[in-house]
């Protein structure tokens, strides 16, 4: 927590009139005023023209971004801040944050909201040149055209990672603003990551900032002992030793490579991955719009097909509806059950197949998911249980690798559905055989989602012994 005594009027004044003195002393939240951690103020005081932030999750960095975007509008004459981010739902985030904060400034600190949209704010200075700031919000692509602040969220994260950023850093060349780079890793490629860690080559302007999560409070027991003791620890002891609750169930409940690169600022190497990330992330879109229900699936140009993955003792059971046409999968539904009976997902199935015209569900009947794919098959005969072997998922794993180096699948932009598909791993055997899974978490989840996914877009082929060709893709 940062504290500030100010000895005069003059010294109040000028504390006010910098980015984090008018978020300290002026912004509120809900009524609470905004604290800002040591990294923030350090983010704030950055006057670099390149600032490179690797980050931790939810450590309050896209917040803090949209506050020195409002204070950047109400502290200068005219101003602009654009904020390029992975998701349309991202980019209207930060908008909505700037337009919280200032609702609740000091009416004698507000400047007259001109522009009030849900990507885009302009305020009108109060002096007789009634000059223009803005804050605007864009997916990721490049902001061309707009110069001012330009903010790459989570850069990592864009299909489009190097356009964007060379798009970006021509908007400075002529303004006096500054181009900020932040994200958590995504592997051991891209430009983010290029810049980060130099190792292919320098990047002599950049400043860099590594912020993982044993310095926030709100993860960290002692984030002042732990910035001095924690990066010399391994990352079971880290935990044990300065983790809240919050951060210890995170621990548990992500395989290491995960926790390291989502959290402690790692960027993990992907050589091992059956799904690198340049193959997955072009065919992830915002315009993949899910719905909640199977009554809010409208009818399919071509037909609906399905998966589901059955929960064992700690796993959730995972839900996948595509739709198809001429041979490219269209994500339309998603759907987790934790710790939910059986009975209740067989009933839940049932209504699926009784409202929605699905052409196929293919079910897990491996063990205890047997009765299940049983009972539901005698009903309805567009079910098919599916047995899991290390044959069947190199079948499944390889028909979902076609389509995607195809670009013949269509997935919602969601980092959880990412990180599963890129956790799939390919291993060779010591009898030569060849397995494809992920690590399992402490606290259950083995790539479920994924192998849902998997059963719904398989290829379909005769039934066995009737002149099935299997294809292996090496690689």
């Amino acid at each position: 927590m940062l504290g500030i005594v100010k000895r005069s009027e003059e010294e109040l004044a000028a504390w006010l009139a910098t980015e984090a003195g008018f978020i300290g002393g002026l912004c509120s939240l809900d009524g609470e005023p905004i604290v800002l951690e040591p990294y923030q103020v350090a983010f704030l005081e950055n006057r670099s023209r390149f600032r490179w932030i690797t980050k931790s999750r939810q450590v309050g960095f896209s917040f803090l971004m949209a506050l020195e975007a409002l204070a950047r509008c109400h502290l200068r004459d005219s101003h602009t801040t654009v904020f390029v981010s992975y998701a349309l739902d991202d980019a209207k985030e930060k908008v909505l944050v700037a337009r919280q904060v200032f609702e609740e400034l000091p009416l004698a600190y507000q400047k007259k909201l001109v522009v009030d949209s849900k990507t885009e704010l302009a305020f009108e200075s109060n002096s007789g040149h009634r000059r223009l700031s803005r804050i605007l919000s864009v997916p990721s692509k490049a902001p061309r055209g707009k110069k001012g602040d330009i903010v790459l969220d989570e850069l990592a994260h864009y299909v489009n990672d190097r356009e964007v950023y060379r798009g970006s850093t021509a908007l400075i060349l002529r303004s006096s603003g500054q181009l900020s780079g932040c994200s958590t890793p995504l592997g051991r490629r891209g430009i983010f990551w290029e810049i980060a860690t130099e190792e292919l080559r320098k990047y002599p302007h950049h400043s860099r900032q590594e912020v993982p999560w044993w310095l926030c409070r709100f993860f960290c027991n002692d984030p002042t002992r732990a910035a001095v003791d924690a990066p010399d620890l391994p990352t079971e002891e880290r935990v044990a030793r300065f983790g809240l609750p919050t951060i210890q169930e995170q621990f548990d409940s992500l395989a290491l490579d995960d926790f390291q690169q989502e959290l402690e600022c790692r960027f993990v190497d992907e050589s091992y991955s059956f799904y690198p990330y340049e193959l997955i992330l072009p065919c992830t879109s915002d315009e993949v719009v899910l719905v909640d229900d199977p009554t809010d699936l409208t009818a399919p140009k071509g037909r609906l097909v399905a998966g589901f993955d059955v929960g064992r003792t700690r796993d959730r059971s995972e839900l996948a509806v595509f739709e198809e046409v001429s041979g490219r999968f269209t994500c339309r539904l998603l759907r987790s059950y934790v710790e939910a009976p059986f009975a209740e997902q067989e009933a839940d199935l049932r209504r699926l197949l009784e409202i929605a015209p699905i052409a196929r569900l293919s079910v897990d009947k491996s063990g205890i998911g047997m009765n299940l794919a049983e009972n539901l098959a005698r009903d309805f005969p567009q079910v098919v249980g599916e047995v899991f072997t290390n044959d069947t998922k190199e079948r499944w794993a390889t028909d979902f690798k076609i389509l995607l180096q195809r670009r013949e699948v269509a997935l919602p932009r969601e980092r959880g559905l990412v990180a599963q598909i890129h956790s799939i791993k390919k291993r060779v055997l010591g009898s030569g055989k060849v397995a494809f899974d992920a690590e399992r978490t402490a606290k259950g989840g083995h790539a479920d989602q994924f192998w849902a996914v998997a059963l719904a877009c398989q290829k379909v082929r005769g039934a066995p012994g009737r002149g099935e060709i299997g294809v292996r893709v090496l690689g």
